[in-house]
């Protein structure tokens, strides 16, 4: 379960929402947990004696690659919202917005 909830997190995504939305002297907190999250994967990686998360695990493998092609565009199209909401409040970008946020949350629940 560990494996799957690591092979989900992006830490590419999470720097892009950090650039997009973070202040500058906050930076650094995404930066140390993005640290640890590689740290944190490498370690289970020791304990399993693997080289990537969910080696035994192709089907898991296959719908997290499959997940992630419509998981991603809607990440970067939620950060790019997100931003635009905070400077104007659009009830069109808000609803926009909201639809970013059901389809992530649909694509982490249908991949474990």
């Amino acid at each position: 379960m560990l494996e799957m909830v690591f092979v989900k997190s992006d830490h590419t995504i999470s720097a892009h929402y950090d650039q997009m939305l973070v202040a500058a002297n906050l930076l650094p907190l995404g930066e140390r947990l993005r640290a640890q999250l590689i740290e944190d994967i490498e370690t289970l990686l020791f304990i399993t004696g693997n080289d990537e998360l969910l080696a035994n695990d192709a089907w898991g493998q296959q719908s997290i690659g499959l997940r992630n092609i419509y998981t991603t565009p809607l990440n970067l199209l939620q950060a790019e919202l997100l931003r635009r909401v905070r400077i104007d409040k659009n009830s069109d970008t808000q609803r926009a917005l909201m639809v970013t946020m059901a389809g992530i949350a649909a694509g982490m629940r249908n991949t474990g």
